[in-house]
């Protein structure tokens, strides 16, 4: 109710502001390319003395007719709201019955039926039909759009908006060029329109190219035609309304020529290129609306269940983009709506409170509800109160009428091969009701007020009245006729039918619904209470019997339809696992897009077959840019582990709901346990055993992710754990107050103090406290019995990087100019196609071609994210040159590897399997060996790993096996013993 009265006041104000003195709105409004200076003078030449006389008028109780706006304003809602009650199962659409009443209305007016005894009502219609068209742009548009956008499935949108785009800018140009030929035609040809120019034609053919699809979608909704078709048409009319207001800008202003009044930037822009006004206007709305959105979003997440500050915020985020786009920056405010609105839809769905999201949407339904109720009222009282025509204007209005509809026919037919190719793709049928349905409406009729605003020295007052009967007949012609009639169309071409998998899916639940309550009325049978009740007219409240016939579900594929039960369940578990706080907003946003991204589908990929989480751990390649860069790279890491922690947050909220899965796949086995349905009873086993392999694959990716980075484990579990804490204490508090051992005011204070706690808990959760490189590394083998101080040397001169599954860390043939410690994670080492082994945290690898200056032999790739501490060759060799015990740990790492390779190509050693030649290899040594001394290998096998010795006089030097014998040492070196 507050809000009723809030939106009622709003657009009171708005109107009154107006009709008070609608040359200083037009002042203030100072847009659309000067248009408006020339309105004012205009608007005040056509509020002839009628008009000017209800300015002074005082009504009976000494009201004055200030008040008509509040009054227009309330007598309009009472039209809606009971239009919208007594007329609900009326064929006409909402908006074009309030069209045909606004047009009684207006009428009635015109023609003094309500002189002497309804003087106050007459006033207000006439106020309504000498409106400002500004007005309607400022106050009802940014409502309009916002609300369109934000209500729009943003999924849906994405695959569609190629479709949108093409028809709402090549469409809308091809659309303009051919209704001004037709317009050209009438005039050669001498039918009328002897005055109009080709400029005028063109303007008149962006204007009636604009499309507003309100009662075509609002009927594909109720007939449940298909989501993506309505989508289309919502998306286009979006996007066209941006660019067609773009376009007539750039038209308008080549006809009225500069204005001495411009500002800096006004004339700028106005002086620009046709094509590099069209791009400027454009795209500069689209980035203030995202500029706009990223502020309001970032401010909306700071908040945390307050209704009033997350509303207020977004609603005056819709206004003041559309203001500072108009009036300051002269780019779309339309197409600044729609970026903002897809913002708010998308990434801003999750910013917003869970609590609020929902009691949002239905404000902002409210707020289209009264500004479409009031804007087509108001046009069909303008359209009334100010059409000037002709007898054969008539005729010209139907050679116009069928016109755009053959323009939108060969537009739809010159741009329908790319657009069944592009996203979802467009069929035969819905192009014929994408051309059938593109209605005309209030932003035309907006801009054709616009022009019949303009000075006559600009546009003849007779071309500007002909520019608002044609207009204003289009939109009431598209209106009745078009809007009325489409559902027939819709219905001929089949396009209600619901696909089998979902015909299934209602009869199921409605026959679910009947049974449970049938099982309900027999439990009510046994209440002492109400068991002597009447029965038989209790039965007659129970739910009917499934309306869709097995006619209509046709023959079903039964494990598709189940596939997108589940998959609908799974996408359900995410948002109710965000609304308690246990699953992060950017979580919930990835699983549900990867869950569109299936359904699109159709139910008929395999459930399993998804790589939501594998995507999640790729490191996108800026990353990998940005972190070769030494400014970035602790902002680098520091994005790196937030991907990790979105990654583990994902996988658990995945576990999550595919548990849930499997509750309601036991379900519905125990629905069909009586019945014989054999095909159901095995689909259903079919759908279990993907479910359980998604499970595993998910316990595995967390058990994975825990091992390689237990912190971003336990930062995640202390924030669920805190948040469970939270959810508890509030619910205790609830159900404290239902009982009564709490009054509401303390309850409140209560509820309150937690959802401060809530609040601090989200912009604060347990952050990923990473060790230090010296914790990670003083365990290590490589570092035993070297002291601190060289321990703390080695660790400084180490750097931190970050791998994502797949990348190289070594490849084959590299040169030994690094050596990397494994500090998370675990990495492969193939040869070849062989994988000879599985290295995690503390391993050393590359050191074999640093200490040997050999290239590699084998490729060292992540196997899952890996976070390896990197030092390059210099350091390395200064390092080991410094401590001995440092030297001799590294080659005897190495000395190992080097001796497993080796030993591995032998005939005796090679038939091994590849654990016991490590065993083996585990129990050797390594020999350093000075210079002129004696080396005895007695009944023992070595690995020459570095330098050169003398056997019975031949030198042996570099890497060589070494049989038992008495060996002269040549030149320091490196021998491992087997």
């Amino acid at each position: 109710m507050k809000f009723s009265l809030f939106a009622i006041a709003l657009a009171a104000i708005f109107l009154s502001v107006g009709n008070k003195n609608i040359a200083a709105v037009n002042s203030e409004f100072n847009s659309f390319s000067d248009t408006i200076t020339a309105a004012q003078n205009s608007v005040e030449n056509q509020h002839h003395d009628g008009i000017e006389k209800t300015h002074d008028t005082t009504h009976e109780g000494g009201h004055s007719s200030d008040m008509s706006p509040l009054f227009f304003v309330i007598v309009a809602l009472i039209i809606g709201a009971a239009t919208r009650h007594f007329l609900r199962k009326s064929p006409i659409p909402y908006t074009v019955t309030l069209l045909i009443f606004g047009l009684l209305i207006g009428m009635a007016v015109r023609m003094h039926f309500f002189e002497g005894w309804g003087d106050t009502f007459a006033t207000a219609v006439r106020w309504a039909g000498h409106i400002d068209p500004h007005l309607i742009l400022y106050v009802f548009l940014p409502t309009l759009i916002f609300e369109a956008a934000f209500a729009m499935d943003v999924h849906t949108f994405k695959k569609s908006v190629a479709n949108a785009a093409i028809l709402a800018v090549p469409g809308i140009i091809v659309a303009l060029f051919l209704t001004a030929f037709i317009i050209i035609g009438i005039k050669e040809l001498g039918i009328g329109l002897p005055d109009w120019s080709w400029q005028v034609a063109l303007l008149f053919g962006v204007v009636i190219s604009a499309t507003d699809p309100v009662a075509v979608v609002a009927l594909l909704k109720d007939l449940g035609a298909s989501k993506k078709l309505g989508t289309l048409i919502e998306g286009e009319s979006l996007l066209n309304d941006g660019t067609a207001i773009v376009i007539f800008l750039v038209i308008l202003g080549s006809i009225k020529g500069a204005s001495p009044d411009m500002g800096e930037l006004e004339a700028f822009v106005f002086n620009l290129h046709p094509v590099l006004k069209f791009a400027y206007i454009s795209f500069g709305g689209i980035l203030l609306g995202l500029a706009v959105g990223t502020i309001t979003i970032r401010w909306v997440r700071g908040v945390f269940n307050d209704a009033m500050v997350e509303i207020s915020a977004i609603v005056t985020a819709a206004y003041i983009t559309f203001f500072i786009a108009e009036h300051f920056l002269y780019v779309s405010g339309v197409l600044g709506l729609v970026s903002l609105g897809l913002a708010a839809a998308s990434v801003g769905r999750t910013r917003i409170s869970p609590e609020v999201e929902h009691f949002l949407h239905e404000f902002w339904e409210l707020l289209a509800f009264i500004a479409n109720t009031l804007i087509f009222i108001i046009v069909g009282v303008v359209i009334a109160e100010q059409a000037v025509f002709t007898g054969s204007d008539f005729l010209i209005l139907l050679i116009i009428y069928i016109g755009i509809h053959i323009v939108r026919a060969i537009v739809v037919t010159i741009f329908f091969p790319f657009m069944k190719r592009t996203g979802y793709g467009l069929d035969k049928k819905n192009a014929m009701v994408v051309w059938y349905g593109a209605l005309r409406g209030a932003i035309g009729l907006a801009l054709a007020l616009v022009i019949a605003s303009l000075d006559p020295a600009v546009l003849s007052e007779k071309i500007q009245n002909q520019f608002l009967f044609f207009t204003a007949g289009i939109v009431i012609l598209t209106l009745v006729v078009n809007a009325i009639t489409i559902k027939f169309l819709i219905q001929k071409l089949g396009l209600t039918k619901l696909a089998p998998a979902k015909a299934k899916m209602i009869y199921n639940a409605q026959a679910y619904l009947r049974k449970t309550a049938a099982n309900t009325i027999e439990t009510l049978k046994r209440d002492r209470f109400m068991n002597h009740a009447n029965w038989q007219q209790v039965k007659k409240y129970l739910p009917p019997q499934p309306e869709i016939s097995e006619e209509e579900i046709g023959d079903v594929e039964t494990i598709a339809e189940i596939r997108r039960r589940i998959l609908e369940q799974e996408k359900s578990s995410y948002w109710y696992q965000f609304k308690k706080g246990l699953l992060g907003p950017t979580a919930v946003q990835k699983l549900s897009e990867g869950i569109n991204t299936i359904l699109d589908a159709g139910g008929l990929i395999p459930l399993c077959e998804r790589k939501d989480l594998e995507e999640s751990w790729k490191t996108p390649g800026f990353l990998k840019t940005l972190q070769n860069q030494p400014l970035l790279d602790k902002l680098t890491k520091h994005m790196f582990f937030d991907r990790l922690a979105v990654s583990y947050d994902s996988a658990r909220g995945f576990v999550e709901a595919q548990e849930e899965a499997l509750k309601l796949v036991e379900s519905m086995h125990r629905e069909v346990e009586d019945g014989e349905d054999g095909d159901k009873t095995d689909s259903l086993e079919i759908i279990e055993e993907e479910i359980n392999e998604n499970r595993i694959h998910g316990l595995t990716y967390l058990r994975n992710l825990r091992k390689s980075y237990p912190e971003i484990y336990n930062a995640i579990s202390t924030r669920q754990a805190i948040r469970s804490l939270l959810n508890f204490e509030m619910q205790t508090v609830e159900r404290l107050e239902k009982k009564g051992r709490l009054e509401s005011s303390e309850a409140n204070k209560m509820a309150k103090a937690i959802e401060n706690r809530m609040k601090r808990l989200l912009q604060k959760p347990p952050s990923v406290k990473l060790p230090k490189n010296i914790k990670l590394l003083k365990d290590m083998e490589w570092f035993e019995e070297v002291e601190i101080p060289m321990l703390k040397k080695v660790s400084a001169s180490f750097s931190s990087k970050v791998y994502s599954m797949g990348d190289k860390l070594i490849k084959l043939h590299d040169s030994g100019n690094a050596i990397f410690v494994i500090a998370r994670g675990t990495v492969k080492v193939s040869v070849g196609n062989e994988v000879v082994a599985i290295l995690g945290p503390g391993n050393v690898v590359g050191e074999i071609a640093v200490l040997t200056g050999k290239s590699s032999s084998a490729t060292i790739e992540a196997e899952s994210p890996v976070t390896a501490l990197r030092m390059k060759y210099l350091k390395i060799q200064r390092l080991l040159n410094e401590d001995k015990f440092l030297k001799h740990n590294l080659w005897r790492i190495a000395g190992r590897r080097m001796a497993e390779n080796m030993l591995s190509l032998t005939k005796e050693y090679g038939k091994l399997k590849r654990k016991k030649l490590q065993r083996i290899i585990d129990k050797g040594e390594l020999k350093e060996l000075n210079a002129g001394n004696t080396f005895t290998l007695d009944k023992k096998e070595g690995i020459m790993l570095s330098g050169a010795v003398n056997l019975e006089g031949r030198e042996i030097r570099g890497t060589r096996l070494m049989k038992p014998g008495v060996y002269q040492v040549v030149d320091d070196s490196y021998v491992f013993v087997i």
